[in-house]
């Protein structure tokens, strides 16, 4: 069956903050955020879903440290299994995983423990201090697999290989992405376009091709930014091939906190994220 990958970003200023490395370079709608590259401005976001038992309803938590670096993530055994992360065989269920960074400004270690291993991230830089490679090692130390990060002259990353998957990066004049092209290994090619009013972001479109037919496009959607009081306001998603959308609305309210509520096309509650500062 033909699948379509997560959405996938990385910027050009690599430092390893949140690092759910299995998600290396994904682009995080709820922080604004490239995860395992960009540090984060939350000191814990939980997920909430009132339609759930009382009990069940706060379906994980993301706990962060002053570096803006993910240190733990907790399932709270309601259920929702969601990925561990692990670069040879990619994200896989686990209920709680913490983190141990080396050093708190470029860490060169990684000590990860999860619910059913632990194994460390060894990190190399270059002398930009972004990151030219990952090796991931086992409990015995024995090193499994590696990823590559390459630059272009103006030191913008233009390449991460995963060896199972490589993802490419274009870059406009003002060094804000621009394309993401990701050619999976059978099938599709997928692409995300950024566009940008007044230095904000406007607009991303995802499409999926056909290797074989670059016409044939399976899935296009898109996702409109609004803004307000110079804040963003709401991000709507516009499923164009199969003709359904979705909206996240920003709730300022909150001295505490920032909440986003997902609503399903209809304006019906679906979610929502609490975002501590």
């Amino acid at each position: 069956m033909k699948t379509f990958f997560k959405f996938l970003i990385v910027l050009s200023s690599i430092k390893m903050y949140s690092q759910r490395l299995c998600e290396l370079g994904e682009y995080d709608f709820i922080t604004h955020t490239i995860i395992g590259i960009d540090k984060g401005s939350f000191s814990k976001i939980e997920y909430v879903n009132n339609n759930e038992p009382l009990n069940e309803r706060v379906r994980y938590i993301n706990y962060y440290d002053d570096f803006g670096r993910l240190i733990n993530a907790d399932y709270k055994g309601n259920g929702h299994f969601y990925g561990g992360e692990n670069i040879e065989t990619g994200c896989y269920e686990v209920e709680n995983v913490t983190y141990q960074y080396s050093d708190t400004i470029i860490p060169k270690e990684i000590k990860v423990e999860n619910t059913r291993e632990k194994y460390n991230y060894m990190l190399y830089y270059n002398k930009y201090n972004k990151i030219t490679k990952i090796e991931y090692t086992d409990a015995k130390g024995e090193i499994r697999s590696t990823f590559n990060l390459e630059y272009n002259e103006e030191n913008q990353l233009t390449m991460v290989d995963k060896g199972y998957l490589k993802y490419y990066y274009e870059w406009d004049d003002n060094s804000r992405i621009k394309k993401i092209t990701i050619p999976d290994r059978f099938y599709l090619i997928t692409e995300y376009n950024f566009t940008y009013i007044n230095n904000r972001m406007a607009t991303i479109e995802y499409i999926v091709r056909y290797k074989d037919s670059k016409d044939d496009i399976p899935y296009h959607g898109k996702y409109s930014y609004t803004y307000k009081n110079d804040k963003l306001d709401k991000i709507v998603f516009n499923n164009t091939a199969f003709g359904w959308s979705n909206m996240r609305v920003y709730n300022y309210d909150n001295e505490d906190k920032l909440i986003i509520t997902e609503y399903d096309s209809k304006g019906v509650y679906e979610s929502h994220y609490e975002c501590y500062y």
